[in-house]
């Protein structure tokens, strides 16, 4: 996979897990989760690094969003075979989605909002042409939706939010700092008697 843009949207927008299971050799670990599978390995023998750190749980909301803003990704990359030295420790394949860079020109920004997730996108210039910020979030209110099983699901909730941060600084035509953060955070209540 090249670039973001040539993977499918799904629920609205691209979901890059599920994504990859249209390519050779991957396949699904099972309904209710966005893990996936390569050339028979299990999902604990792939490595998922979100600019080049480490996340062990790709997926939000039961396995129907994955844990990668579209927003903020610049490209995704799947070794499957002949994986990169630097990349040591798994069996299966690598993932690596790497965060795009913040617009040098102008602040510009985006927004959706939708039936179970809301997103929003800012970034733009700290020192023109310089250093750029790049900030996006998601959260949900599905709430509402588990209100609507039947009453021994009533009190449940299902939550999640993650927000993304990333500025880079060029300090000469050869030398670029970059400083990235991420944090997720996600809330399962199953009638009182479950918290995850």
């Amino acid at each position: 996979i090249k670039t973001i843009r040539q993977i499918p949207a799904i629920f609205g927008e691209v979901d890059i897990l599920r994504s990859l299971l249209t390519l050779p050799g991957v396949t699904s670990v099972g309904e209710g989760t966005a893990g996936y599978n390569v050339r028979g390995g299990s999902a604990d023998q792939n490595l998922i690094l979100f600019n080049e750190g480490t996340l062990y749980n790709p997926s939000h909301f039961f396995g129907m969003f994955s844990s990668f803003n579209p927003e903020v990704v610049k490209d995704v990359e799947l070794y499957k075979s002949s994986i990169p030295a630097r990349y040591g420790g798994r069996l299966s394949s690598v993932l690596a989605i790497n965060g795009r860079d913040g617009n040098k020109k102008n602040i510009t920004g985006s927004a959706g909002i939708g039936l179970l997730t809301s997103r929003i996108n800012l970034e733009g210039p700290l020192i023109k042409d310089k250093t750029s910020f790049i900030l996006g979030g998601r959260t949900t209110y599905s709430n509402w939706l588990l209100n609507l099983l039947p009453d021994e699901y009533k009190k449940s909730k299902a939550s999640f939010y993650d927000l993304n941060l990333g500025i880079t600084h060029e300090i000469n035509k050869k030398n670029t700092l970059y400083l990235s953060a991420y944090m997720s955070k996600d809330k399962f209540n199953l009638n009182s008697d479950t918290i995850y």
